[in-house]
């Protein structure tokens, strides 16, 4: 099916992704969800996996770009007074730079989308990790060791 925008565009569905297209180019965000997930503590270390997904819920399937933060509440209202120890390190998936170090983070995921990372915190911080996707969602993790 296609049609037109306001602007004379064609617009279409794509019948290999269902994502909304003109000109042949993709103009929806596939990348809109995402799950966090925080394993129990090992010492004062935290593992924490998360996975990129697109509007049905299913595994994105590139490479996508996020932004992370640390923060003191899960409403973000305050970021972090330390960021743990050592904070936020990148594990076996993905790719992350500091940009404000322990509190502001930029994030490559792996082709699969996910992201493997670490927080280590020796004093017991209340700490949320906090995800920007693409889109504007945000979906906060409590990540605290205590």
């Amino acid at each position: 099916m296609s049609t037109h925008s306001l602007y004379g565009r064609e617009l279409g569905i794509s019948t290999a992704t269902s994502h909304l297209v003109s000109r042949g180019l993709d103009i929806t965000q596939p990348c809109v969800d995402a799950s966090i997930t925080v394993a129990a503590p090992v010492g004062d270390a935290r593992a924490i996996t998360i996975q990129l997904k697109d509007a049905r819920g299913a595994d994105i399937d590139y490479v996508e770009t996020v932004m992370l933060g640390v923060f003191t509440t899960a409403a973000r209202t305050a970021f972090a007074t330390t960021g743990g120890s050592t904070g936020l390190a990148i594990g076996t998936d993905g790719a992350l730079l500091a940009l404000v170090a322990k509190k502001w983070f930029v994030a490559t995921s792996e082709a699969d989308g996910d992201l493997d990372l670490s927080f280590t915190d020796t004093a017991d911080e209340a700490c949320f990790l906090a995800l920007y996707l693409p889109n504007g969602r945000v979906i906060t993790a409590d990540i605290t060791l205590s």
